[in-house]
């Protein structure tokens, strides 16, 4: 990001958008001394924060390391999901390992060089390498010198100096039509940091095949108009084509004009039948959210990029034109979703690669709202971690316009599941489920409508556990004058905490964030993993520390004890219902808000009571104890055997979390 000319300072904005990085982060790293202000205690020093910014995209800075979106980190990166060709993976990890730098004008040589090798496998015609590096014509085809000269644009390649990559030159790439190997390399190739501030997640070959697959089961792709609006080099372009689409009927736009370049190129060596015009016309560099095709498409596939990084001027742009733009936070595959089905003709197909998160987080909501509204679910799949490097799952989700809601026939592939939604189900856009067979949905929907029940959503204190900005620095391993225990969420399980030495002296105004003592004092509280497979819930009279690992609730619902409020929260019942739903390792406030809990007498309260004491205290089997109190509360939620049976399968395997020892 270039600096502002300034008077040699720099203001919170400005860190913020050079390190790429929240006003928060910024803020929390000058209370911490990470940062060193200006005597004003508002302003930066220029050059100060110039040196900072580079030494944390060279990664001698470690600040930016453990966070999961390394906007700021710059590099190289082999990219070994996004092809299969042994051979051509191993020559670009070599030219990845004897390349300190390669400068933008050398990698287009590179490409230039590679596709003239590719040119010549895939039988296009003559061509002369050395013509590159004359000026000359480089085949007896017009279209092709043409799209090697756009690709090296204003290089002067009489006067180019090639030694630095004169290794990489004499590579002998190998054309495979099924995949991208031009954008394989140039992924690789390129500046690592400028990917990820663009967004840029290059989808890998799995991925691509999967979605088509999923796509060719619904429709029939040979005479469909399609339409990638952030094609990239083309990977769903070549996957389409390889399942018996025409280039012809294919369209792509991508603000990376490199990538456009390859892209025309790939679609030529597919098809070198392809007359210029309709090469330039049909695969465009530029923005689709301000300036798509004109046309309507049969489909329109691909995967969006995810955390663009958008101008103020763009966001102004955006939340004047879009329903799921925002002031703050826009994302960018929220908008894509939406532009993508206002591109679709009517009964036209949606396809995306998109963030798990979007079945469920809330600042999806608007999109997943245009869903709803809009169109019917035709195929979902989980993909998990698809991408090197990133830890963020990913789905493919298929849609179809012209339908409200509509979920019967969408197949799911779910893990190791693979099954048809046979029954129409209420879909409500604060949360998409499909990660149930119509069983497991239906033994959801018993537990969600369980009769007289009551909920924590308002009836209950819940606080963070203490946030010290530095564990570190205040967490101690052994006991001192004036510390005291405190519990990380890994001393937690089912009825029980752990011993620990993990010790600390309870100062909150030297803490990030602490919950008001009282709360850590209170007489009785539960205490909770933040993360976890599964709800796991302790009881603490003791007036215990927790850190933010380890969350807290105290129950405030009317005729419920604390003790019978834990029973239902620990149960297999509980732990169906919250996975199922959410799918998520994060507990959250609003999913635990969520579960009705059964209003019982207080005769069976005492019962439920009694049981869960005994787990506490004894030294009998506790799994067995927890199995009978388990199978009660499944009764209490009026579970059917069979429905039993669905839950305990579907937990099967899963962590209990009853051996702390």
């Amino acid at each position: 990001m270039r600096i502002p000319d300034t008077d040699g300072n720099l203001t919170i904005a400005q860190v913020c958008g050079l390190l790429s990085v929240s006003e928060a982060t910024v803020k929390n790293w000058i209370r911490l001394g990470k940062l060193e202000t200006n005597p004003d205690g508002e302003t930066f020093d220029k050059a100060y924060m110039e040196k900072i910014s580079g030494e944390i995209k060279s990664g001698k800075d470690g600040r930016l390391k453990s966070r999961r979106n390394k906007k700021s980190v710059s590099g190289k990166a082999l990219y070994k999901d996004y092809i299969k060709n042994e051979n051509n993976r191993e020559i670009v990890e070599k030219i990845l390992g004897s390349h300190e730098q390669i400068t933008e004008d050398e990698l287009r040589v590179i490409l230039a060089c590679f596709a003239i090798r590719l040119y010549r496998q895939s039988g296009g015609g003559t061509v002369s390498e050395n013509a590159l590096f004359q000026n000359r014509e480089i085949s007896d085809c017009n279209v092709f010198n043409d799209l090697i000269a756009d690709l090296l644009g204003n290089i002067d390649m009489t006067g180019f100096d090639p030694t630095n990559i004169r290794s990489a030159l004499e590579y002998q790439i190998r054309f495979v039509p099924s995949e991208d190997t031009l954008g394989f390399v140039y992924i690789s190739l390129r500046d690592l940091g400028n990917r990820k501030q663009t967004g840029a997640y290059y989808t890998p070959a799995n991925a691509v095949n999967t979605l088509i697959g999923n796509l060719k089961e619904c429709i029939d792709i040979g005479n469909k108009t399609i339409c990638d609006p952030c094609c990239g080099s083309g990977n769903f372009l070549i996957g389409l084509v390889g399942g018996g689409a025409s280039v012809n009927n294919l369209y792509g736009r991508d603000t990376d004009e490199i990538s456009i370049c390859i892209a025309r190129i790939n679609m030529f060596l597919l098809d070198n039948s392809i007359g210029k015009k309709r090469l330039y016309s049909q695969f465009v560099c530029g923005n689709t959210l301000s300036n798509a095709f004109s046309q309507k498409f049969s489909v329109v596939l691909g995967n969006p990029p995810w955390g663009y990084n958008f101008g103020k001027e763009e966001i102004t742009y955006l939340t004047a034109n879009y329903i799921t733009a925002k002031s703050k936070g826009t994302e960018s595959y929220d908008l894509f979703v939406e532009k993508g089905l206002s591109m679709l003709e009517e009964n036209g197909y949606l396809a995306y690669v998109l963030p798990e998160a979007i079945l469920s987080v809330a600042s999806h909501k608007k999109a997943r709202e245009l869903m709803v509204k809009n169109t019917a679910f035709k195929f979902v799949c989980r993909l998990g971690n698809a991408f090197s490097g990133v830890w963020c799952p990913a789905v493919i989700l298929g849609l179809q316009t012209g339908h409200k809601g509509q979920t019967k026939h969408c197949g799911v592939e779910w893990g190791d599941k693979k099954f048809i939604i046979k029954e129409n189900r209420e879909i409500d856009a604060s949360l998409f489920s499909f990660n149930m067979n119509d069983e497991e949905y239906d033994c959801l929907r018993a537990i969600g409508s369980v009769k007289n029940a009551g909920y924590l959503a308002g009836n209950a204190e819940f606080a963070l556990g203490i946030v010290t900005g530095n564990n570190k620095k205040y967490i101690k391993d052994t006991k001192s004058e004036g510390t005291e225990i405190v519990l990380k969420g890994s001393d937690v399980y089912r009825y029980a905490i752990k011993d620990t030495n993990n010790h600390i002296r309870f100062t909150p105004e030297n803490f990030q964030q602490t919950a008001p003592a009282g709360i850590y004092r209170a007489k009785e509280k539960l205490l909770y993993r933040f993360i976890s497979e599964l709800p796991v819930f302790a009881y603490d009279d003791k007036q215990t520390l927790s850190l933010n690992s380890c969350n807290i609730l105290i129950p405030q619902i009317k005729g419920m004890d604390i003790k019978y409020v834990l029973a239902i929260l620990n149960s297999r019942a509980a732990a169906y219902f919250i996975s199922k739903k959410y799918n998520s390792v994060k507990l959250l406030r609003s999913h635990i808000e969520s579960l009705p809990i059964p209003a019982v007498s207080a005769e069976k309260q005492s019962e439920i009571i009694k049981k869960a004491d005994r787990i506490m205290n004894s030294n009998e089997s506790i799994i067995d104890l927890y199995e009978e109190l388990d199978d009660e509360i499944m009764n209490i939620y009026s579970l059917s055997e069979r429905q039993k049976e669905t839950v305990r399968t579907a937990l099967a395997g899963k962590n209990l979390f009853f051996d702390c020892l």
